[in-house]
């Protein structure tokens, strides 16, 4: 699903920050034109009327993915198209767990389950899907790397306050607060795990999750809002496949979103800069879609197909 967001004061060009340039029918302007590494090309500011500044945050609107009922179908003969952005070319996941200690715990073990998933999923077939994708600075090509470890480490944040439904500039926030632990990584997703019981409003009846970008000293930062999976029980995944040994049922949707809306981030990580199509980025083409339980190194997740441009078609692993 195409869902754009919604939205709560639109920028336009004269109203961006002073730091952000006008760019015409763009949703990204370059710092340079000559720039040619990964941190160069991260080095941009946000210009367009997708951008929304609120709550002392600027970000882009988010892209969402559809719950599975609100899932569109599956698309033949469909080819994503490079719009000139940022990829993240080295991928490596940061994970902020949000206010958990005092938030209700973590009565499913998902904090455990991703921690293991982030772990493995370096090196694997599935993510190998992303290599066939690249970035273009400075009249140089940049093929997406699959690198072994992609695990960035995980920080809990049991100091800010979580709102019962963190807004986008709260989650935002979050992300930033999540550079300043960790430090700024131009190929960093960065994911904020909310607590149970403590999602952003739509997750489970519209979508269960959404990944946008903000900016960090004027470079693009990648963000995901993960809500906690199990409490949209099936509409988000749970008990949709028999589950392998290193999950539950009651849980598979963790990975299954997670592994989505990671896809989108490394691909497309400036909404829509990177890898899209009018159908939606390389996760919604088969989202919710021949479901299946994966390997990863030594472990075993459920997850979805993403798109092959090489193919045209949803596969599990590349090439």
């Amino acid at each position: 699903m195409y869902k754009r967001s919604r939205l709560a004061g639109i920028l336009g060009c004269a109203a961006t920050l002073a730091m952000v340039g006008c760019a015409a029918n763009s949703g990204v302007a370059p710092l340079g034109a000559t720039a040619t590494t990964q941190q160069q090309a991260g080095a941009m500011v946000p210009a367009g009327k997708e951008w929304v500044y609120s709550g002392g945050v600027l970000y882009h609107t988010p892209h969402y993915m559809p719950t599975r009922q609100n899932a569109s179908k599956v698309r033949q003969a469909v080819a994503l198209s490079y719009g000139g952005g940022p990829v993240l070319v080295a991928p490596k996941v940061y994970l902020i767990i949000w206010g958990w200690r005092s938030n209700g715990g973590d009565p499913d073990k998902v904090k455990r389950l991703l921690r293991r998933y982030d772990r493995f999923i370096g090196g694997s077939g599935h993510d190998n899907i992303y290599t066939q994708y690249y970035m273009k600075s400075g009249g140089s090509t940049i093929n997406i790397t699959n690198p072994a470890n992609q695990d960035g480490g995980e920080w809990a944040d049991n100091t800010t306050p979580v709102p019962s439904h963190p807004t986008d500039s709260q989650v935002a926030q979050e992300a930033l607060n999540g550079v300043a632990h960790f430090g700024y990584d131009p190929s960093g997703s960065y994911v904020v795990a909310t607590p149970t019981q403590h999602s952003s409003s739509g997750f489970g009846s519209v979508w269960c999750a959404y990944h946008s970008a903000t900016t960090y000293n004027g470079k693009y930062v990648s963000y995901t809002n993960l809500p906690y999976m199990p409490d949209a029980a099936g509409n988000c995944g749970s008990n949709i496949i028999a589950p392998p040994s290193d999950e539950t049922g009651t849980d598979e949707g963790v990975t299954i979103v997670e592994g989505h809306e990671l896809g989108e981030s490394i691909t497309d990580p400036v909404p829509f800069s990177g890898w899209n199509s009018s159908y939606g980025e390389i996760g919604d083409l088969c989202a919710w879609y021949n479901i299946q339980n994966d390997p990863f190194g030594a472990k075993s997740y459920t997850s979805q197909p993403m798109w092959s441009n090489a193919s045209s078609s949803c596969v599990h692993s590349y090439p």
